[in-house]
Parts: C-alpha cells; sequence; structure tokens
C-alpha cells in the first residue's frame, strides 16, 4: 500500500491505480484505505475531466474504465468494512456528484450517525452547510491533506479553502 499511497502522492494517478489493485488483489483483507482512495481516483477519472484528467494527463479511455470501477471498488470496500463511515459516505457522494443526485445535509448526517467508525471525512461536505460548527473538522481535513496530499486529500481541500 505504501508504494501505491506513494504515486498517488506524486500525482502518479494511473500508477498508483495499478498499485492499489495489486494491494487489493494480494490481501483478502486489504486496508480499507487502499479501496477508498482506488475507489476515488476511479471516481475522479469518472467525474472530473476537465478537473483532474486534463491537468494529470490521464488519457480519455480512463474515464472510462474509472466509471465501470468506482462503484464496484467502493462497494467491496463496504462489503468487508460495514460500519465505516467513510466508505458509506463516498459511496453516496460518487452518486450525487455523477448523477446529479440530491445529497442532503441531512442524508449526510444519517450516515455519519449510522455507523460506529467515528470518521470526519464526511464533515467537509457539511462544512458547506454549517462552516461554524465544523470548523475545528475543517482544520484537522486541511492538516491532513497537508500532510497526505492524496488525490482525495486534494479534492476535500479545495471545499475547504
Amino acid at each position: 500500500m505504501l508504494e501505491a499511497i506513494k504515486k498517488d502522492i506524486n500525482k502518479e494517478y494511473i500508477a498508483a491505480v495499478k498499485e492499489y489493485e495489486k494491494c487489493i488483489s494480494a490481501n483478502a483483507l486489504a486496508p480499507l484505505e487502499c479501496y477508498i482512495n482506488l475507489a476515488f481516483i476511479y471516481w475522479e477519472f469518472a467525474c472530473e475531466h476537465i478537473e483532474f484528467n486534463i491537468p494529470n494527463n490521464i488519457p480519455d479511455e480512463w474515464s472510462l474504465i474509472g466509471f465501470e470501477k468506482c462503484f464496484d471498488i467502493i462497494e467491496k470496500g463496504i462489503s468487508l468494512y460495514p460500519d465505516s463511515v467513510e466508505a458509506h459516505f463516498w459511496q453516496r457522494y460518487f452518486r450525487y456528484r455523477l448523477f446529479q443526485d440530491d445529497f442532503t445535509e441531512q442524508e449526510c448526517k444519517g450516515i455519519v450517525e449510522s455507523y460506529s467508525d467515528k470518521n470526519i471525512v464526511p464533515c467537509f461536505f457539511l462544512y458547506l452547510f454549517d462552516k461554524r460548527k465544523y470548523e475545528n473538522e475543517r482544520q484537522e481535513l486541511l492538516d491532513r491533506a497537508c500532510e497526505n496530499p492524496t488525490a482525495k486529500n486534494l479534492y476535500i481541500q479545495t471545499f475547504l479553502m
């Protein structure tokens, strides 16, 4: 996994995808972070053509690959880590952004409250609704993005600046 994260941080996204895929296929119980980061990069390939693919020189065929794989990967992660707030959040968020489904503050809060894992990643979305309430989480998420600038963390950072 370390090699995948290095590639992700270095913005070598196609190489990172291959490393995350290797990590998942080599481990019956790969770390949740592999599933989330891989699904996230696939989602970016599918959804963020102008914002992500063009500046990172991602060939067009990866948009279709990303679309085909982002949901499968996050669902596999959820099947192994069913209490993961973050995995459930991204599953819903990907649909919201790709298909322009409504995704309300209440629905997001429901996801956060429904699972025992207390992850703050959904707070970047909730911050858009209540900046004061989520200021502490905002700062922690920004700190994480500075320390570990993966595609996912850089994306989150754009909503918090």
